[in-house]
This record gives C-alpha cells, sequence and structure tokens, in this order.
C-alpha cells in the first residue's frame, strides 16, 4: 500500500546543500556592485526673451543667438587704459625742463635777497634815483676841501652850494687831484652823485672827471674806484657803504681831454658843478 503525501510538503522548495570549496585554478567570481543612484537633475537655465527677434536665449547670455542683438542693457567691460611709456628722448626733455625752472628761481630769490643789484662795484647812472626807504634823504656837509682850485670864484664851496649854474674849476694838470668832504655828525651815506656842467658847449671845452676813487674815514679798507661817463649835466651815482662817516675824500684819478668847439677854443681846466650826498644819521 503506497504512503500518503504530507500536505505540507508542497510549502516547502526542496533545497540541496551546495557543494564544497571550488577546485583549485578556478577564478574568483566577481565583485557585486551595487546600482549608483541616478544623478539629480539639472537646474533649469534661466531663460530670458531677446528684445529684438523675441527668441529665448540663457540668462548668462549678451547677445541673441537667433539675431546677434544685446539681450542686457548692462555696460560693456572698458579695457584699461595703455601705459604711457616715456621714451629717453621725453625724459631728457623733462630733467632738462626742471633744471632750467630751478636755475630760474635761484636766479630770482638771488635778485630778491641782493635787491636786484648786478655788482657789488661802484656804478654810476645818468637818471635820476628815488628810494622806498622812508629816513634816506639828502645829506650836507658843513665844508669841503679841495687841493686846489682855479681861483675865489671857481672855489670847491659851489659843489655843495645847490646850484647847478656854479661850478669849482682848477688846473687838469694839479696832481694829486682831491675833494674832502666833512659833515658835522657822524653819517651813513649810502650813495652820492655828481653833476657835470650841464652846457654842452662848456662841459666839452672843460676837462671833466674820468676815473676816481672814494675813501672814506669809518671804513679805510674801502676803496670805491669806477669811472664817470663822459656826459653833460647829471646825476651820475656812486655807491657807498659807508656807516659812520665824518669825512669822506674823492680824488681825481683819470680825465677826459677838453675839445676846442668850432672856433672856440678847449681849456685847461677840470671843472664840476655839484656833488650831493644821501644817506641817514649815524645811529
Amino acid at each position: 500500500m503506497a504512503k500518503d503525501k504530507d500536505p505540507f510538503d508542497d510549502l516547502f522548495e526542496p533545497f540541496e546543500l551546495e557543494d564544497g570549496p571550488p577546485p583549485p585554478g578556478t577564478p574568483p567570481a566577481p565583485p557585486q556592485t551595487e546600482p549608483e543612484p541616478d544623478a539629480a537633475p539639472a537646474a533649469p537655465v534661466e531663460q530670458v526673451p531677446c528684445p529684438s527677434c523675441g527668441a529665448y536665449n540663457p540668462a548668462y547670455n549678451r547677445h541673441c543667438e537667433q539675431c546677434g542683438a544685446r539681450l542686457t542693457k548692462e555696460p560693456l567691460p572698458v579695457a584699461p587704459a595703455p601705459m604711457v611709456r616715456s621714451t629717453p628722448g621725453a625724459r631728457a626733455l623733462s630733467v632738462l625742463a626742471a633744471a632750467v625752472l630751478i636755475v630760474a628761481l635761484i636766479a630770482l630769490l638771488v635778485n630778491v635777497f641782493r635787491g636786484g643789484d648786478d655788482t657789488a662795484e661802484p656804478t654810476t647812472t645818468l637818471e635820476p634815483t628815488t628810494t622806498t626807504i622812508a629816513d634816506i634823504s639828502q645829506v650836507i656837509p658843513t665844508e669841503v676841501e679841495a687841493s686846489a682850485r682855479l681861483s675865489d670864484g671857481f672855489g670847491e664851496s659851489n659843489l655843495i652850494d645847490g646850484d647847478l649854474e656854479t661850478e669849482w674849476q682848477v688846473n687838469q694838470g694839479t696832481s694829486p687831484l682831491t675833494l674832502e668832504f666833512r659833515f658835522a655828525q657822524p653819517v651813513s651815506i649810502r650813495y652820492l652823485e655828481i653833476y657835470n656842467i650841464a652846457d654842452q658847449d662848456r662841459f666839452l671845452r672843460n676837462y671833466r672827471i674820468e676815473g676816481y676813487k672814494i675813501t672814506v674815514d669809518d671804513l679805510p679798507g674801502v676803496e670805491p674806484r669806477a669811472t664817470l661817463k663822459d656826459l653833460a649835466g647829471g646825476p651820475q651815482r656812486i655807491d657807498i657803504a659807508s656807516i659812520e662817516t665824518t669825512v669822506l675824500t674823492l680824488e681825481v684819478l683819470t680825465r677826459y681831454p677838453s675839445q676846442a668847439i668850432g672856433d672856440q677854443p678847449a681849456f685847461e681846466e677840470l671843472a664840476v658843478a655839484e656833488v650831493e650826498f644821501w644817506g641817514t644819521a649815524a645811529g
């Protein structure tokens, strides 16, 4: 009699035990890899319409892909200005211009500090002089003594009488020929002015002072030497640097020769019309 089938057999699948380890030389089974998760979907790119043709373009585009029109009104980037490269010639010209400017400034400063005087030597001038120093005025000697005179009518006192029509005359051959001016109290003399005879004919017919030397008693080592211009009238200015002068001596070193005018002969006398002194009281 056959054995009845167990109703629970259908609920279980038959299985068999795995065989033992693979035989030697069998390649290992490939590793099992897990499937990678799907990548996240890319974010959608913002689209903007073209203001010219209406086609949509990615927002990062500057120009429409359809018609080429600009999509935005933002200013385009501007390239930086090119660097200025100076040539050797330009650099040399700049250095020369700077040097000229510096020299001009130095000359201006020297001229200002020296009062515009170009030389320390005594100078003469024919133009009337003025000064901006309020306390400078004419200082008049109390007396003058000459080493010689032609006559009493042409004495040395005519040099300080304030009258240009009178003059001091002396024989031109007299040597040494000096004029000594004395002051009652010490004075600081800034300059003196010499006047020749104003009449042109009489001026030329007499000898005139050419070279001279001036000494003062407060500065014995200073002896201004120069020449006067051979011109009628005056004044001709001679700068002095005295401080407390009581005596000033003018020595005639050379003379301009006299000359005949038409049928009028030349004279043998030297003539000077006036000498004026300008300065301040000492102290």
